[in-house]
């Protein structure tokens, strides 16, 4: 509490202490805003032959996720790391996690294998009967080249991806990115690949070269976890 002689004297010239002084209270009530909720990561990063091995070269695509991972556990999410090649050949933390050890030690892994986008992993995390629904948004990341048109093929049970990337997307809430070197030219296939993924909901971001995944990464981040 604080006492205010200036409105005590704006209501009588003769202020009678504990009469007509005023005093201000001071507290805090909830607002009318909700609290904005942390926008879940979860990225795929293409580990097939035609990608540098991090573990000799400089890998862009290593550290753009390791941008993007980072970035979104600052803000508070939480984030689903995958490294995938070829059929059986991934790596994932298997969860939502906070801990940057185990996201960190994901990507920075290497395969070097052939190309087959991990559909299980995508329908293990957002349609599996019995799962209980996720209570935050999530936005999927796919950091690739030509090879990511692999997330339309079928899974080991035959399933379609394109029936199982529309789910994921419908039960993520957060969108999703495809972001893919494809040089300067595309292929006539994966023209085709991009004007379906776009049409499902995907946003399509094309680099022309590895380097450029570090812009994009640092203006995702802004974009989707700084909110000051």
């Amino acid at each position: 509490m604080l006492n205010d002689s200036m409105e005590s004297l704006m209501r009588s010239p003769h202020p009678i202490p504990g009469t007509t002084t005023v005093r201000r209270v001071f507290g805090t009530t909830e607002g009318s805003i909700p609290a904005r909720e942390p926008l879940d990561l979860d990225i795929y990063i293409d580990s097939s032959a035609s990608m540098p091995n991090p573990q000799v070269h400089l890998s862009y695509l290593t550290l753009a996720g390791a941008i993007m991972a980072l970035s979104a556990l600052r803000t508070g999410s939480r984030v689903q790391a995958t490294l995938w090649s070829g059929p059986g050949q991934f790596q994932t933390t298997g969860e939502f996690t906070s801990d940057p050890n185990r996201i960190l030690h994901v990507i920075t892994g290497f395969f070097g294998g052939s190309t087959a986008f991990p559909l299980h992993a995508l329908r293990e995390t957002y349609q599996e009967r019995g799962r209980a629904p996720r209570k935050r948004e999530a936005h999927i990341m796919v950091i690739s080249d030509d090879g990511a048109d692999t997330l339309y093929g079928a899974d080991e049970q035959g399933n379609s991806g394109r029936a199982i990337a529309a789910q994921a997307l419908a039960q993520a809430g957060g969108g999703g990115t495809l972001l893919l070197n494809l040089g300067t030219i595309a292929s006539a296939p994966t023209d085709a690949f991009l004007a379906e993924a776009t049409v499902q909901g995907w946003e399509i971001a094309r680099v022309t070269k590895w380097e450029d995944l570090i812009a994009f990464s640092h203006a995702f981040s802004r974009r989707k976890y700084d909110h000051d």
